[in-house]
């Protein structure tokens, strides 16, 4: 399979990156909207059941199910040198994408992290609408 641009059935965007995963299962992650979903996620299968036992709440209120019953969930992106954008809020009716940056540890904190190079800093966490996934990535210099 080729990875290509399809259109989201969350959100309608054609900006969502159709992909297969080295166990041959095909991944869609939408940069229109940030949530994401697998062939394999199916509306009360073992596996979404499984899912959700580890999920925030908020992530499972504001799942999406399409019509061919997959579920979509919103994106985690963490890229440690950059930072992390991730849904945040109390509720379906409150809730947005949030950014926060990563910066460089001390040498002393390093020691601390294991050998991390990069932390979060909670300084530098912003909030954007539900509909502003891409501002959130590019408030952490990813686009």
């Amino acid at each position: 399979m080729n990875d290509k641009l399809v259109i989201c059935s969350h959100c309608e965007s054609d900006a969502c990156y159709e992909h297969e995963s080295s166990d041959k299962i095909i991944i869609w992650n939408c940069m229109g909207c940030g949530f994401t979903t697998n062939e394999v996620m199916i509306d009360g299968s073992q596996l979404v059941l499984d899912t959700e036992e580890v999920l925030p709440e908020l992530y499972k209120d504001i799942k999406f199910v399409d019509d061919k019953k997959r579920v979509w969930y919103p994106t985690v992106l963490n890229v440690p040198s950059k930072g992390t954008v991730f849904a945040n809020g109390t509720s379906k009716d409150n809730w947005g994408w949030a950014g926060i940056i990563a910066v460089e540890t001390t040498d002393e904190e390093k020691n601390k992290l294991k050998g991390a190079t990069h932390k979060s800093d909670p300084k530098t966490l912003k909030t954007f609408d539900k509909m502003s996934f891409d501002e959130a990535c590019a408030y952490i210099n990813l686009i």
